[in-house]
């Protein structure tokens, strides 16, 4: 039996058993599609997958307001702070020589905040739970 093995695959590789059929098409290339007005947001890599998911859990939940940890660019902090204020976030800390700003926003603000100027990074703060850690 083993000495049938190695003939028979010797014989499909020089058969062309294993090759792709030349079809005579073109490789296809995608383009990706603009998006419409009714397509979904775009999640902004500003915003990683985990604190879109503490968002989204907050809508459902019907939480009101959200805390946002953002990174800010070198000198930009104090900017960006004002920023938040015009969108309707309220600044609760800041610290321009780390480039740090903590903001409480709107849940259904929170989105805008990764399109402000100035933003390298933005984490979603999770509510932290309120057990009694009393034996």
């Amino acid at each position: 039996m083993r000495r049938l093995v190695l003939p028979v695959l010797v014989g499909l590789v020089l058969a062309g058993c294993g090759a792709r059929p030349d079809t005579g098409a073109q490789p296809v290339h995608t383009v990706p599609a603009p998006t419409s007005a009714t397509s979904e947001v775009q999640v902004s890599p500003k915003l990683s997958p985990q604190g879109r998911e503490v968002l989204e859990r907050a809508e459902r939940s019907g939480a009101k307001t959200v805390v946002l940890t953002l990174a800010t660019e070198r000198g930009k902090t104090d900017q960006v702070a004002a920023d938040l204020g015009r969108l309707g976030g309220t600044v609760e800390a800041t610290d321009a020589t780390i480039g740090y700003v903590r903001v409480s926003v709107p849940v259904d603000l929170a989105e805008r905040v990764t399109t402000i100027d100035g933003i390298s990074r933005v984490d979603v703060d999770e509510p932290l739970s309120h057990i009694d850690p009393t034996p």
